[in-house]
């Protein structure tokens, strides 16, 4: 029996955050503000190959070998979990039962951290030239691979905000051994702006 991690679905519009003005260019640390639940994660198993297999039970539990919650799932091959504590570890197997209750060995125990990545470093704007100016930021490379994507967002209030950019964690514009550089030219229209940049997983977004 395999078991496998599908990707869980997630919220773009978590959390919260301290902007930057464009006007003053004045960089403030990035607040997180991740949710007290994950989305559900989904996983998806092969089928035993036994003709009198009655279900499947989902085990899982905080720590690795205990599992404090059962789940049974009935005769399917895919199931989901209910929401998981964000920051926490989860482990996780699978068991097959017949028709007459019996129950199969469990299969090889599976981790997830159901975790958002942490905020992005040193974001700032620049003015380049009159109406041109760059949003900057760098992510360190340690924590690179638990974060998909970026998304800017701006606002003229710091109550309504609008994406305005998505970049993939691959599109940084320079490197070094230790972080990533991003930029964002923006084109300055408005008296006054406000913008924030979120890193995202499958899990959820840090603003």
């Amino acid at each position: 029996m395999r078991l496998e991690i599908r990707n869980p679905s997630f919220n773009p519009h978590r959390g919260r955050a301290l902007a930057l003005a464009v006007l003053s260019s004045l960089a403030l640390p990035a607040a997180v503000h991740a949710a007290d639940a994950a989305p559900p994660v989904s996983l998806a198993w092969n089928a035993n190959p036994e003709s009198d297999v009655a279900g499947y039970k989902v085990h899982f539990g905080t720590q690795r070998g205990v599992y404090t919650n059962v789940v049974d799932v009935g005769l399917v091959t895919q199931a989901s979990l209910p929401p998981l504590l964000m920051g926490s570890t989860y482990y996780l197997s699978v068991s097959a039962y017949n028709s007459t209750g019996l129950e199969s060995p469990r299969s090889a125990e599976f981790s997830v951290t159901a975790a958002v990545p942490p905020p992005p470093t040193d974001t700032s704007f620049a003015m380049s030239e009159p109406g041109q100016g760059k949003l900057q930021w760098k992510y360190a490379k340690s924590a690179a691979a638990s974060a998909d994507r970026f998304a800017v967002y701006s606002s003229e209030d710091l109550v309504t905000w609008t994406e305005s950019a998505r970049f993939a964690t691959g599109a940084a514009t320079s490197s070094d051994s230790q972080w990533l550089y991003f930029e964002y030219p923006y084109q300055v229209t408005k008296q006054k702006m406000f913008f924030k940049v979120a890193p995202s997983n499958a899990f959820g977004e840090t603003k």
